[in-house]
This record gives structure tokens, C-alpha cells and sequence, in this order.
């Protein structure tokens, strides 16, 4: 604009200048000295302001530049800023969608890598270790990775079940105030179910299963017993900046005293701010984990009879109709079974399948354990009495083996490549007082 003004005051001087000029040119020859003056004073005033003007247009090129590029620089300043916000959402979409998007083999991956890392004891311990047995009392981890939020609606409410145990009878009492009664019976509003659902499990489309009851906006507890459970010893946990991992060696039980070892399991959360225990269960699954034994020793062993043997060697065959038959009078209090695993690694305990388990006769008639101290090395010792088994006639060996294991387990594995099991007490069967033990299993 400021160019464009100078440029017309130059033009109109030029003009004027012309003007002069002509006028002179007409003037009388009386007039000609004076005009002539005049012009040249006027060319001379006309020139020196068309001098001052070229002289600011020479200026303002450099205030135009210097304009044009502040111009330039607030464009991609602008233009910078917009694409740092674009990169923002869009990383944070990204985020989300990787979430939702998560596989089966995501979580796998994720659940192996944690593995490697070194175990931790977080502060929310107890928090974690309940949200995982409601897990393992619901029995619905297999030998595939399960995502829970995925499963059937049978095995959703399995788990539903036992969450719901744990908000009325758990120790972390996290939705205590959900709770109310209608006419003496304890009821939670549906909202607030779907809410602890939706935080415990990730379930965003809760569908009451058959014997669920939901009614007038509440939902009613169900109440029941009796069914066996799943349990998740000597844990474990291992985290990142994302998820935590929880990991030990599984068992189901029963009111009837089976006893029977699952494998590992590995239960996977997710860090979530938004829920009230500050995670939320992903998935879970049990894997083959095995610990070798490569010899066993033992203090005393009864002889050959026949084709039977009763070698230390027959308690880790993974047959419950073979048995080690220790060989001193009495029942052999004191004797020992030395077990060497076949490296030194992490042990969380033994699981000892008692007395004579081939068959119905051979249980009854033979001695067996009331009591033994297992020493993992490194001064870890446990003494512990023996599970009181049973047997009945029609029971084939894998059924008595289910029904006469006692486990003996550590609150945290240590390292060990040696475990000294010691017989330190034991009853005489109906005929034989040699004290049997069938299987030993090391997890």
C-alpha cells in the first residue's frame, strides 16, 4: 500500500512537471527569463522529492521482506503446531486402537516378555493376589490363553460368581458401598454391577446368565458350595509401565480332598486408573511347567519281590500303581528320599502322593505317612503334617493318587538343585508297617 502511494506522487510530479513545460513554452519573450527560473526552481524542488520517494521505495522492499518472512515463519509456526496436535490425536487414537485391537497372540507375547523380567512386590499385592483368585476359584483357565472378556457367557459367569464373592466377603473391600439390601436380601443396582463388570473384566455388554437374577433394576447374588476349585500357589507378579503379570503353579481342590497340579498359570491385567482397584483382569491361561528330577537317593529301601521293585526311582515314573517302600523295622521314622533335579532352578514346593496307591488292598494293607519336613536348602524348611487319605475297593490307582496328594509348598520359590524330603512321621497299615509313598511331583 505504502509503495503504491509513492508511485502516484511521483507520477503526478512528472506530470506537473510536463505542465511547466508547456506553459513556459507559450509564454511571451518578456516572460521567458522569469518562467524560466521559475521551472528550473520547480524541477529543482520536484527532483529533490522525487529523490526523498525513490529513496523510501528503496527502503521499504527491506520492511516488506522482513514483514513477508515474519509472515512466513507465523505460517509454519502455525502450521507446525497443527501438525504436533495431529500427531498428538493421532498417536493417542493409535494408542487406543492398538488396546481394543489387542490378539490373543498380543497378550502372549506381552505375558513371555514379562516372564524375563525380574519378579517385583507391588504395594496393591493383596488387591491382586484376590482379583487372581477369583480367577483360579472359577476355574476357567485352560491350556490355550483365554481372553475373559471374550469368553462364553457360561465361563463369564463363573467368573461374575466369584467376583461377587470377593466384593461381599473379600478382605480388599474396594465396592463395599455398592451393596444394598430389599427386604433383607442383598441386592447391588444394575448399574453398579455393570460398572464393577466393566472394571474387573473389561465386559461391555453384560447379559445375565440363566441362573443370574436380575430384577426391577438390581441384581441378586447367588449363593452356592460344593463344586471343587482351582488355586494359585507361591505367586508371583511382574509388571511394566502397561500391565502386570501374576504367575505360579496351579491345583484344583475339593471338599473331598483331590489334589491334582494344573501346570503354571499366568493371569495378565492391565493397569486401569479409571477402576477402583486400579486394574483390570485381560486374560489367563496354564502352561506345561515341569521340573525334572535326574537321580533320586533314599536311606533304606525294601527288596526286590518278584517283578516289583520299590526304588526311590519309582517316585517320580509318573505311575501311582509303582511305590518306594523304605526298609528298616518299624515305620521308618527318620529315613530320607534325596531328590537331585536335573539343574538349579526356581522351586515353589513338592506334591506327595501317600501310601500304596496300586490298589484298594495294597493302600490298606501297607503303611504310609503322617508327617514330613522337606528341606528346599538355603535353611528353607517345612514340616508339615500329611492330608489324612482314603480308599475305596472300586478305586483304580489315578483315582486314589487324586485323593492322597498333599502339597507342601513355599510363599516364594527358592533356587535349589537339591530337596531332602525326611519321613518324621508314620502308621503302620493293617498287615505291613513299611511306610509307602507312591509319586512325588516338584513344581
Amino acid at each position: 500500500m505504502k509503495r503504491r502511494i509513492i508511485s502516484s506522487i511521483i507520477a503526478t510530479l512528472l506530470a506537473a512537471t510536463m505542465l511547466l513545460n508547456i506553459i513556459g513554452c507559450g509564454n511571451s519573450k518578456t516572460d521567458e527569463k522569469d518562467n524560466a527560473e521559475a521551472i528550473e526552481e520547480n524541477l529543482q524542488d520536484e527532483q529533490e522529492e522525487i529523490s526523498d520517494a525513490q529513496a523510501e521505495l528503496s527502503e521499504e522492499p527491506v520492511e516488506s521482506e522482513q514483514m513477508a518472512n515474519d509472515n512466513e515463519n507465523e505460517e509454519l509456526e502455525s502450521g507446525d503446531l497443527l501438525v504436533e496436535t495431529q500427531e498428538s490425536e493421532q498417536t493417542t487414537e493409535n494408542e487406543e486402537v492398538k488396546f481394543a485391537a489387542m490378539s490373543n497372540s498380543d497378550y502372549v507375547s506381552i505375558i513371555d516378555a514379562l516372564r524375563e523380567t525380574e519378579p517385583v512386590s507391588p504395594s496393591n499385592a493383596d488387591i491382586l493376589s484376590e482379583m487372581c483368585d477369583c480367577v483360579s476359584f472359577a476355574r476357567i483357565l485352560g491350556d490355550e490363553n483365554r481372553i475373559f472378556s471374550e469368553m462364553d457367557d457360561r465361563d463369564k459367569f463363573s467368573l461374575r460368581f466369584q467376583i461377587i464373592n470377593s466384593v461381599l466377603y473379600g478382605q480388599s473391600q474396594s465396592y463395599e458401598d455398592i451393596v444394598e439390601k430389599i427386604n433383607d436380601e442383598t441386592v447391588i443396582p444394575l448399574e453398579k454391577v455393570k460398572e464393577l463388570f466393566q472394571e474387573y473384566y473389561g465386559e461391555e455388554n453384560f447379559v445375565p446368565y440363566e441362573y443370574e437374577r436380575v430384577e426391577d433394576g438390581y441384581y441378586y447374588p447367588l449363593f452356592a458350595d460344593g463344586e471343587g476349585w482351582q488355586i494359585i500357589s507361591s505367586k508371583q507378579y511382574f509388571e511394566d509401565d502397561d500391565y502386570i503379570l501374576i504367575s505360579g503353579p496351579g491345583f484344583y481342590e475339593s471338599n473331598g480332598g483331590d489334589e491334582g497340579y494344573l501346570g503354571y498359570a499366568d493371569i495378565l491385567l492391565k493397569k486401569n486408573p479409571d477402576s477402583r482397584l486400579g486394574v483390570t483382569l485381560l486374560c489367563g491361561r496354564y502352561r506345561d511347567h515341569n521340573i525334572g528330577v535326574s537321580s533320586v537317593e533314599t536311606s533304606s529301601e525294601l527288596p526286590k519281590s518278584g517283578d516289583k521293585t520299590y526304588s526311590g526311582e519309582n517316585l517320580v515314573d509318573g505311575d501311582p500303581s509303582t511305590v518306594w517302600a523304605e526298609g528298616v523295622p518299624g515305620t521308618g521314622e527318620g529315613e530320607t528320599i534325596v531328590l537331585h533335579l536335573d539343574e538349579k532352578q526356581p522351586v515353589c514346593g513338592v506334591l506327595i502322593c501317600n501310601g500304596y496307591t496300586a490298589g484298594y488292598e495294597e493302600y490298606t494293607n501297607n503303611g504310609m505317612l503322617t508327617e514330613v519336613s522337606v528341606d528346599f536348602g538355603d535353611g528353607n524348611v517345612v514340616t508339615e503334617s500329611m492330608m489324612e487319605g482314603y480308599a475305596y475297593e472300586n478305586f483304580s490307582a489315578e483315582n486314589l493318587a487324586e485323593i492322597n496328594r498333599t502339597r507342601i509348598g513355599l510363599e516364594e520359590p527358592v533356587v535349589t538343585d537339591t530337596i531332602v524330603i525326611t519321613v518324621t512321621g508314620a502308621k503302620a497299615g493293617t498287615k505291613y508297617d513299611d511306610t509307602c509313598v507312591s509319586e512325588v511331583l516338584v513344581y
